[in-house]
């Protein structure tokens, strides 16, 4: 999961809903298979556009910060093996299962966009969140590292299980890579 400040949002949404014209610096996305991705919640307008309509339903008693966090953005998925067992109509249900999770968990109304890239080694969804919580903006008060655990074992109990996945190690004192440095990792992976 990461979290993005106003700022931030924008390069996101351009790298998740990229089409065939989009410009790739990540060595993994195959701009010829780009056309394969698909959504399962198509945004409604720009990310920020939609930020600010959710934002504007709301009754916020001061101004935002300027280092808030307004979106959070999760990658789902498993490995090769785990995809390469399932057929093409599995896959979206798998997917379709995750989206269920988070829109039960967190509304359906503060997830912004949901969308499978299959156009990279591994397929994964791409699911945005607006982080509202007791009817304000608050990224903390629901992913706070307790809760995150909480999240990770409540989404294999009602997601994992089904598709026959294994929890992550709790309490794992394992550093959590963001997204750059995970990409570097897996590039000289390859190399090696």
């Amino acid at each position: 999961m990461e979290k993005y400040t106003r700022q931030e949002v924008s390069p996101v949404e351009k790298e998740n809903e990229r089409d065939e014209n989009y410009e790739a610096t990540n060595p993994q996305i195959d701009s010829s298979r780009t056309n394969q991705n698909y959504h399962l919640k198509r945004p409604q307008g720009s990310y920020i556009e939609m930020i600010n309509n959710r934002l504007s339903q709301l009754t916020l008693k001061r101004k935002l910060r300027s280092d808030a966090v307004y979106m959070d953005s999760f990658v789902l998925g498993s490995d090769r093996e785990f995809f390469g067992c399932l057929t093409e109509g599995q896959q979206k249900e798998f997917f379709w299962d995750c989206l269920d999770f988070f829109s039960e968990k967190y509304g359906y109304e503060n997830i912004l966009s949901a969308v499978v890239h299959k156009d990279e080694t591994t397929p994964h969804l791409h699911l945005n969140i607006v982080p509202i919580v007791n009817g304000k903006l608050c990224s903390k008060d629901l992913f706070d590292r307790q809760k995150l655990s909480q999240l990770q074992t409540e989404f294999y109990e009602k997601v994992g299980k089904k598709w026959g996945l294994q929890r992550g190690k709790e309490g794992s004192t394992a550093k959590h890579l963001d997204t750059a440095e995970f990409k570097a990792k897996k590039i000289i992976e390859g190399a090696e």
